[in-house]
């Protein structure tokens, strides 16, 4: 028998003088952006505001036409667990977090650490699709470094 969750999140972002900070969660699984399980007659999107809400304390606005989707394996009790996560674009405007007892720590961190930080391929895809998203939505000059 297979089982399968379907989960909604965000990568979360703020912009602070021109740079961009990304929210990245640590938990028992390392860092990931905010995300937690769909309610049965809950969208994909309320999940996400929902879990970002709980997890963090944060009121995020979703960004328009951001959605990728990632899906992975894991085992649970011997069981092994098919995952499917949605992943939205979000800003806040407020930087102060309050951890849930989900994760332990949490950190705002520029796009290079993200990526050397995530431990999944995926959600590094992701966030490379986000930062594209972010620089056309807020209209930022991408920084040569």
């Amino acid at each position: 028998m297979r089982f399968y969750e379907r989960s909604a999140g965000a990568v979360v972002y703020i912009v602070d003088r021109g740079d961009v900070f990304y929210l990245l969660l640590h938990g028992r699984f390392g860092w990931d952006f905010p995300h937690g399980l769909v309610h049965l007659y809950e969208t994909d999107e309320a999940a996400a505001i929902r879990e970002i809400l709980e997890e963090t304390g944060l009121k995020v606005e979703l960004i328009p036409s951001f959605k990728e989707e990632i899906r992975y394996k894991y085992s649970k009790k011997g069981r092994t667990i098919y995952r499917e996560v949605v992943y939205f674009l979000a800003r806040s405007r407020e930087k102060e977090v309050k951890l849930s007892k989900e994760h332990d720590s949490y950190i705002w961190a520029a796009r290079e650490e993200v990526l050397r930080l995530v431990s999944r391929d995926e959600i590094r895809a992701v966030l490379l699709k986000a930062w594209k998203k972010i620089l056309e939505t807020e209209k930022l000059v991408e920084k040569i470094s």
